[in-house]
């Protein structure tokens, strides 16, 4: 039986989550002291900030990011399109990020298109700017909604996008905000309200690039947004040091 509890001991330290002894660590958060709604919508904002796929729930993933004290997130762009503001939307983590030149300035959560109404892959522009926009329905596919009323999907910011061959598509708020995180749209990137309307939409300009793209995508187009436990770097190998030792002139003549 002593046996037993000690192959049983062994088998829970082998193969228990690495987080689990960080010795108490915890990334700093705005989730874990939170319960219900509230939680999951902090837990999804970061989730987006620490560049990690957003679902709102406490995965793998996330655990690993929120328990390991050398976590590291990090942007890399190789040729940002512009010095001022621009936009990436990460389609397959569910993150839009607000760069000035290569550096980050903001990252948010988003819902993206489904499988049958995709949100597409381009490098686009914003073309327009609206606050509480009226929703015309997708050319009579559904009851066009006014401004400012509660039923309006867009919610009251709409930065409409210009890409190439494809029309009304655009970044917007939404009146589903437990959708934040997953692909149920009809291929417009919907945020939460508050979100678009204090960071994004007051940022952001018209004509600003906005590329759209998978991981891969993007990696293609130079962005790379890592998430992931820091390396160690190699402590520098140490060359030993050559004792030369002195002899007096006399002893050296000496054979």
């Amino acid at each position: 039986m002593k046996n037993k509890f000690i192959i049983l001991a062994l088998a829970i330290f082998l193969f228990l989550p690495t987080y689990v002894f960080a010795e108490g660590f915890m990334q700093k958060n705005n989730f874990m002291d939170k319960s219900g709604a509230a939680r999951v919508s902090e837990l999804k904002k970061w989730q987006a900030q620490m560049n990690l796929p957003v679902t709102g729930a406490l995965d793998q993933k996330t655990k690993t990011a929120l328990y390991t004290p050398n976590y590291e997130v990090r942007d890399m762009i190789v040729k940002p399109p512009t010095s001022d503001v621009w936009i990436t939307v990460n389609k397959s983590r569910r993150i839009l990020t607000v760069y000035r030149g290569g550096q980050s300035i903001g990252k948010y959560p988003v819902t993206l298109g489904t499988n049958l109404t995709p949100t597409p892959s381009a490098k686009a522009t914003i073309v327009n700017k609206h606050k509480n926009p009226a929703w015309g329905g997708m050319g009579g596919k559904y009851t066009p909604v006014a401004s400012d009323d509660p039923n309006n999907p867009l919610g009251e910011r709409w930065m409409g996008l210009k890409i190439s061959g494809l029309s009304g598509y655009g970044i917007h708020g939404n009146i589903k905000p437990h959708q934040i995180g997953g692909y149920y749209s009809n291929g417009c990137i919907r945020m939460y309200n508050y979100d678009i309307e204090n960071y994004v939409f007051p940022t952001m300009k018209v004509g600003a690039p906005v590329w759209l793209g998978t991981d891969n995508e993007l990696e293609n187009w130079g962005v790379y947004q890592y998430s992931r436990i820091k390396k160690e770097e190699p402590k520098p190998v140490e060359k030993p040091v050559e004792v030369v030792q002195d002899f007096p002139a006399a002893d050296l003549l000496e054979f």
